[in-house]
């Protein structure tokens, strides 16, 4: 473990998060700003070295390719970069700090996501890239291992190290480089690139999260052979998934260029019309995305490995995350239970804030949930904004055996307490507490006498002491 300095540049030094043969990757934290920031550095020998400097795509010339095609990005699903800057000794990226896991660590421990986590990573993924190509950036190695995941859900791309800027003689046009199994025909041959390279990758990534299985195996020959001769198995014959996708990974996965997606944007929408059981719309249509999820992905909290380098965040894995989606006669059993309109109308309320996968988003967490109450809690952690959180539970729940009761048992002790409290409250807790918020917040309400500031009290005790402030936060106490 090498030693911490204090300060590398202005940023004062705290723990190492990484290291490997080119330099090591430090948590600072900026005093001028105030805010925590990851700083990846690089030996300043190499930088120096005047044979690394002649090879366009060194690790020197990649790591300063990193902060300038980064720095042509502006969008939430990218890690951000704040700085380039060098010491006596060290060169150095200032950047995000992102509190998570990267998806390749979550895979280990659960292979096969949910149908909703796999379309919520897909949907950030695409979305974000959009955004890079949109910059002339393509990045030229997307692979789970890339991916971070924060506990609130959102999915951040990172290491643009080897990314190909439009324009720009940072790195070659044809160089072959990249991740084996994730290399699109093209980069393996030398040919020239554009952000239909990144299309494949997106292609062999869905298929990965669909199957739990990656399409390609073997040696790195074996690998190289089967892109450019074969074409995987379906993703629907491989496992119990919706054959709906079957066409999007086909076409992402195309042999030919000019055979697959366009581009991000028209990817994403195929995903978003498969989910629905439409047809993909035309390359010229006209499409109105959904909105980007701010918790798309469950905390996990299974046996996947920490990666070095974490923070304290768990990976993703949530309800049902461990096992494959089931076909449609199976779906519609597990759903027996529930009534239709009721289904519709959560659905109904989730659409404003979330988009167009509202509903498969109710009917998969429908599956584990056995009233409206706590099916509204679910899908509710879709919802980042505190505010618009509870008036979507307002709403989901109005007219619910489960809120009447609440509210009937609140108003017999006197002071009737608000519903949108009430709803909130079971929103915040079930974050922190998982299933047992609802006792805890049925006990507090009967505590509480009816009065709003006894029962926040109430539910305040109840929480761990480091987590108060955020849920007295969201409580708007």
């Amino acid at each position: 473990m090498p030693a911490v300095p204090e300060h590398i540049g202005k940023y004062q030094i705290s723990q190492v998060l990484g290291q490997g043969a080119m330099g090591v990757v430090y948590k600072g934290f900026d005093p001028h700003i105030q805010r925590l920031v990851a700083i990846k550095t690089i030996h300043k020998s190499l930088l120096g070295d005047p044979d690394v400097n002649a090879e366009q795509d060194s690790i020197a010339a990649r790591f300063r390719n990193e902060a300038q095609a980064v720095g042509r990005i502006a969008h939430p699903g990218v890690v951000a970069i704040y700085e380039f800057g060098e010491d006596e000794t060290t060169a150095y990226i200032a950047m995000e700090f992102v509190e998570g896991r990267n998806l390749d660590h979550v895979l280990a421990g659960t292979p096969m996501l949910s149908e909703a986590q796999v379309l919520r990573i897909m949907d950030q993924l695409l979305d974000a890239l959009a955004a890079a190509h949109d910059q002339g950036v393509w990045h030229r190695d997307i692979k789970p291992a890339n991916l971070l995941l924060t506990a609130s859900g959102q999915v951040k791309l990172t290491d643009f190290g080897i990314a190909r800027i439009a324009g720009l003689g940072l790195t070659q046009v044809n160089s072959a480089i990249g991740t084996p199994g994730y290399m699109a025909p093209e980069q393996y041959i030398g040919e020239g690139i554009d952000q239909r390279a990144d299309i494949f990758a997106c292609g062999v990534l869905l298929y990965r999260l669909l199957t739990g299985k990656p399409a390609f195996v073997g040696s790195a020959e074996q690998v190289m052979y089967k892109i450019l001769n074969e074409t995987p198995a379906a993703p629907s014959t491989v496992t119990q998934r919706p054959p709906h996708y079957d066409a999007v990974v086909a076409r992402a996965m195309s042999k030919r260029v000019e055979d697959r997606y366009p581009d991000a944007r028209a990817m994403r929408a195929a995903i978003q019309a498969a989910s629905r059981g439409e047809d993909s719309p035309s390359d010229d249509a006209t499409v109105i995305a959904a909105q980007p999820w701010q918790r798309a992905v469950e905390a996990a909290k299974g046996s996947s490995p920490r990666p070095s380098g974490a923070t304290g965040a768990t990976g993703a894995s949530g309800a049902g995350g461990a096992s494959g989606a089931s076909g449609a006669g199976s779906n519609a059993t597990q759903l027996a239970h529930w009534d239709a309109q009721t289904l519709s109308r959560i659905e109904r309320a989730l659409a404003t804030h979330v988009g167009p996968m509202a509903k498969l988003m109710v009917r998969d967490a429908a599956k584990s949930c056995e009233d409206v109450v706590s099916l509204a809690t679910a899908v509710s952690q879709h919802i980042a904004d505190a505010a618009k959180r509870a008036a979507f539970m307002s709403a989901a729940t109005a007219g619910s055996q489960a809120t009447q009761i609440a509210s009937s048992s609140a108003t017999r002790m006197g002071q009737r307490l608000d519903e949108g409290l009430l709803a909130r409250a079971t929103s915040t807790l079930t974050r922190n507490l998982g299933p047992i918020a609802k006792v805890v917040v049925r006990k507090a309400c009967e505590a509480s006498g009816g009065d709003a500031g006894r029962f926040i009290e109430a539910l305040l005790a109840a929480v761990p002491e480091g987590d108060r402030a955020a849920v007295q936060k969201d409580l708007g106490a």
